[in-house]
């Protein structure tokens, strides 16, 4: 503690002690000697107790001390140079948050000029395989949506949540099918993913399920936007990760279509990672300027 502050607390002290006597003594006082002497005002409704006159005449009353109360140092208004001290510590300390961490990854990701993929499955086993899948660029046009006929039921805690049953896929073609395609579009590419080792898991299950290979995938990058979301707006439930739903409210993203189906997860993925992108060359934007004021 500097001299400054030690002599403040010391005044503070003695001033408190003052108040404290004089209230144990029930001594009265006028308006100018409380604030004066005890820096204190009657409290709002406080009567005197009782009245006298000056040397010119005029009345004036004096208050018990127990019925009044400390008055409020007013502060100077800070200065412009204070002001923009302050701004450019809140930006500072806004840059350090996890938020604008999480934001410089973000923009990494998009350097690499990312797909982004999302799919809906029979379920969650390690049998289950995939019946829907979409893949969409980082400006979020769709370059690939279908669903896909599996080997295996779909579960009906699964079918609830996405709304697709078997009927709906009696005409969709099978993961061989459309095998060829996925691999053309992700081969080589960085691949973000909500939740991405399930997605990359069931994208292994459901071409294993067909006797096929997927050497392939492994030429992808792939990237987890449920991991960034929970590291810069925090997990929301007990595994330490959080939803989709709750990602894209936190950073403000609106949906496109209906959640739980691939395009739409995929979509609001794109403008999920997107949001969380612009922070931080935002945030570096605002410090700049600051700056500049300040130099100017």
């Amino acid at each position: 503690m500097n001299f400054e502050k030690t002599e403040g607390l010391m005044e503070h002290c003695e001033l408190e002690q003052r108040r404290s006597d004089a209230a144990g003594q029930d001594k009265c006082y006028s308006k100018a000697r409380l604030r004066d002497e005890f820096r204190m005002k009657p409290r709002p409704g406080a009567v005197p107790v009782k009245h006298y006159k000056n040397e010119f005449g005029k009345q004036f009353g004096i208050y018990r001390i127990s019925d009044c109360i400390p008055i409020q140092e007013r502060q100077a208004a800070p200065s412009k140079k204070q002001l923009q001290a302050r701004a450019i510590l809140a930006v500072k300390a806004k840059l350090r948050s996890k938020l604008a961490k999480a934001s410089a990854i973000a923009c990494q990701w998009l350097d690499d000029d990312p797909l982004v993929l999302d799919t809906e499955t029979t379920g969650l086993g390690y049998d289950a395989q995939v019946i829907e899948i979409a893949i969409a660029d980082a400006s979020g046009k769709v370059l690939f949506d279908t669903r896909i006929k599996p080997t295996v039921a779909i579960e009906a805690a699964a079918q609830e949540v996405h709304g697709i049953s078997p009927d709906a896929l009696i005409n969709a073609p099978s993961w061989p099918e459309v095998a060829n395609r996925i691999e053309a579009l992700l081969s080589g590419r960085t691949v973000i993913i909500f939740n991405a080792s399930f997605d990359s898991r069931l994208i292994a299950q459901t071409a294993g399920a067909f006797g096929l290979e997927t050497g392939w995938w492994s030429t992808c990058t792939t990237r987890c936007a449920m991991h960034l979301a929970a590291s810069a707006y925090g997990s929301t439930n007990p595994y330490g990760s959080i939803s989709l739903a709750d990602a894209t409210s936190a950073a403000g993203v609106p949906w496109t279509g209906a959640a739980h189906s691939a395009a739409a997860d995929t979509l609001a993925t794109v403008e999920l990672v997107k949001s969380i992108a612009r922070v931080k060359p935002a945030l570096d934007l605002e410090l700049s300027k600051l700056l500049e004021e300040k130099a100017g």
